[in-house]
C-alpha cells in the first residue's frame, strides 16, 4: 500500500496517510475540517538484485 501526502488548504498542515490504491481520497482535515488537497511528491526507487537485467544494475553484489 502506498503513502499519500495531503495538505490542508485552511491550516496548511501537511501529513501522509497509508491508503489502498482503491480507497477514496480524503476530503476533510482532521484538525480543522478544512478541505484537503493531495500533494504530488518526488518518489524514487531503485531496482537492485539478481532478478534485473545486468545493464540496469551497475552495483556489484557479494555472494
Amino acid at each position: 500500500m502506498p503513502f499519500y501526502d495531503y495538505q490542508c488548504e485552511k491550516c496548511k498542515d501537511t501529513f501522509e496517510v497509508l491508503q489502498k490504491v482503491s480507497d477514496e481520497p480524503l476530503t476533510k482535515c482532521e484538525k480543522c475540517e478544512g478541505p484537503l488537497q493531495k500533494v504530488m511528491n518526488n518518489m524514487t526507487f531503485h531496482l537492485y538484485g539478481p532478478g534485473f537485467h545486468s545493464t540496469d544494475n551497475k552495483r556489484k553484489y557479494l555472494k
